[in-house]
């Protein structure tokens, strides 16, 4: 399981693994480089994998602005449903459709616990 391709994001490296054909999207932090991280997504070609390792880092960057943290496969954030990553990038959001997004779900989960 050789890696195809490497982005540094924060304090992590985002990793695209090629494993039988498959393309394995991972996350692993810097301090733990032995580690093979935690599995983000799965992708049948290199170039979907590569365009999903920027796309995760400029959606990770917004989703942290909003207070999100990773957590396994999630972008969870304390009283707010959790968001899985492979979802979120399957949906192939902009930096404005996420933030958008995650607007809407605090307008959500505010008017529900307002009741």
């Amino acid at each position: 399981m050789g890696i195809q391709y490497e982005l540094r994001c924060f304090e992590s490296d985002i990793v695209v693994r090629e494993n039988q054909g498959v393309y394995k999207l991972s996350i692993s932090v810097r301090s733990n480089p032995l580690g093979s991280g935690n599995q983000l997504a799965e992708y049948e070609s290199e170039e979907r994998a590569i365009q999903a390792a920027h796309r995760f880092c400029q959606l990770y960057t917004v989703a942290r602005e909003y207070g999100y943290h990773l957590n396994g496969g999630e972008l969870q954030k304390t009283d707010m449903p959790p968001l899985p990553v492979a979802n979120i990038l399957e949906l192939r959001l902009s930096e404005a459709e996420l933030r958008a997004l995650l607007d809407q779900e605090a307008r959500i989960y505010d008017m529900y616990l307002s009741l």
